[in-house]
């Protein structure tokens, strides 16, 4: 499960959520239970947003909604101790990822050669391709570009996918 798996973002329509506790070969019904929607998702709908709306990331329901009550909750996200940092932090990050992404398309590591955090996907019992809790704004950005690939490392998989 080490090699990247390389595949067309859109075919990605799911995400597993909580996805933590899943490593290995899994079986269960954790591939129906603990699965969303990616286009429904806070974190998509936000890229979406402000990328082809043009929306302030303040505007936007995971700013407006989950942020807002993280920060009630844990006084902090990252270095940001306000939804207007945090939204100045994502501004700096996804805009300079977002158009390198535009212009390199997915890549696995910087011009450097430092290797990205791929995305975190999940095979379930029939085959599908979901993503987990790493790589959500980097997918939705590739889908959002209509991007023809993307990779991810794929960190589960159901037992009974016999692929």
């Amino acid at each position: 499960m080490d090699d990247p798996l390389w595949l067309s973002p859109a075919e990605i329509i799911h995400k597993i959520s909580p996805a933590r506790d899943l490593t290995g070969i899994s079986g269960g019904d954790w591939d129906t239970e603990r699965r969303y929607r990616f286009h429904d998702t806070a974190k998509y709908q936000a890229i979406r947003a402000r990328f082809v709306e043009g929306a302030n990331w303040l505007e936007t329901e995971l700013f407006m909604d989950g942020y807002r009550r993280r920060l009630k909750r844990e006084g902090r996200i990252g270095r940001a101790r306000s939804l207007k940092q945090l939204a100045d932090i994502y501004e700096q990050r996804f805009v300079r990822l977002y158009e390198a992404m535009n212009r390199d398309g997915f890549r696995t590591e910087t011009k450097s050669g430092k290797q990205y955090p791929l995305p975190a996907l999940l095979i379930g019992r029939d085959g599908e391709v979901m993503i987990g809790n790493q790589g959500n704004h980097r997918l939705a950005i590739a889908q959002v570009l209509g991007l023809e690939r993307v990779a991810g490392r794929i960190v589960c998989r159901h037992e009974l996918w016999t692929r």
